[in-house]
C-alpha cells in the first residue's frame, strides 16, 4: 500500500512541476540590486505610438548622480509630450534606489496639474494640487521597501536578468495613492529593431493582478530600455536614441 501511495505522490508532484513549467511560472527570487549600470547624464530618448499604431509624441528619460535628499544618490527626470506634456522628477536613494521625493506636472492646454511626494519611513506625504490652483493633502502608509512606479524600468537594469528569472517589488504612484506588488519575469532573449537600431535584449513582464507593462531591456551593458508597452497607457515607447552618461 505504501508503495502504491508513494508512486501516486510521485506521479503528482511530476504534473504539478510539468503544470508550473507550462504556465511559465517561475519562484521569485529575493529582491537583490547590483551597483547602477548606468553613469550621470545618460538619457534615452523614445518615440511614442498610441494603441491606433498612430505616432503620438516622444519620450524622454535621464538619470543624473545626486539629489537634494541624497548627494550620492540618483535623479530620475521623465518626460513624455504626448497631448500633453508630464514631467516627473524623482529622487531616489543610493542603497536601494528607493524614493525620497518626487515632483511631477502636468499641462495642457486646460491648466497644470502638480503633485509632490515626500517619503518617510512608512509614510508618504502627498500634495496635489489641481488645474484650478486647489491644492489638496493625502498620508498614505506604505511598506518601507517601496520603489516608485516610474523608476522600475530603469532600476531593473540593475538587477541580476536571466531567463527564468523572477522577483517582487513593492510599487507606488503617488498620483494614484495605491501600493502594488510587481512581479518582475524574465521571458526569454529576444533580437529587436528599434529606430536606433538593432538590440539583443530581454522580455520583461512587470506584472500586477490585473495589467502588464512589457519591456525590452539590452542584453550588453548598461542595457538600455530599448522599447516598452505601458500598461496603463498602451502606449508603445521604442528607442530612438540612446546617449551614455560620463
Amino acid at each position: 500500500m505504501r508503495k502504491i501511495w508513494n508512486s501516486w505522490t510521485g506521479i503528482f508532484v511530476l504534473l504539478f512541476g510539468l503544470l508550473l513549467a507550462a504556465c511559465g511560472g517561475a519562484e521569485p527570487q529575493p529582491l537583490i540590486f547590483g551597483g547602477p549600470v548606468w553613469r550621470s547624464g545618460e538619457i534615452s530618448h523614445y518615440q511614442v505610438t498610441d494603441r491606433t499604431d498612430k505616432l503620438a509624441g516622444t519620450a524622454m528619460v535621464m538619470v543624473i548622480a545626486g539629489n537634494e535628499e541624497d548627494p550620492d544618490g540618483w535623479t530620475l527626470r521623465r518626460e513624455i509630450s504626448a497631448g500633453q506634456l508630464e514631467v516627473a522628477t524623482i529622487l531616489m536613494a543610493a542603497k536601494g534606489f528607493g524614493p525620497l521625493k518626487s515632483y511631477l506636472t502636468r499641462a495642457d492646454d486646460s491648466g497644470t496639474q502638480r503633485v509632490e511626494a515626500v517619503k518617510e519611513r512608512a509614510q508618504v506625504d502627498i500634495a496635489l494640487t489641481d488645474r484650478a490652483g486647489a491644492t489638496t493633502y493625502q498620508r498614505v502608509s506604505v511598506p518601507s521597501d517601496i520603489r516608485d512606479e516610474r523608476t522600475l524600468l530603469t532600476i531593473a537594469r540593475s538587477l541580476p536578468l536571466a531567463e527564468g528569472y523572477a522577483t517582487r517589488i513593492n510599487s507606488f504612484l503617488p498620483i494614484v495613492g495605491i501600493v502594488e506588488t510587481v512581479t518582475v519575469t524574465v521571458r526569454k532573449q529576444e533580437k529587436v529593431t528599434v529606430p536606433a537600431g538593432e538590440y539583443n535584449t530581454w522580455q520583461v513582464d512587470f506584472s500586477t493582478p490585473d495589467r502588464t507593462t512589457q519591456a525590452w531591456i539590452g542584453v550588453d551593458a548598461p542595457h538600455p530600455v530599448v522599447k516598452f508597452i505601458d500598461a496603463r497607457s498602451k502606449g508603445l515607447f521604442e528607442l530612438t536614441e540612446f546617449v551614455a552618461g560620463e
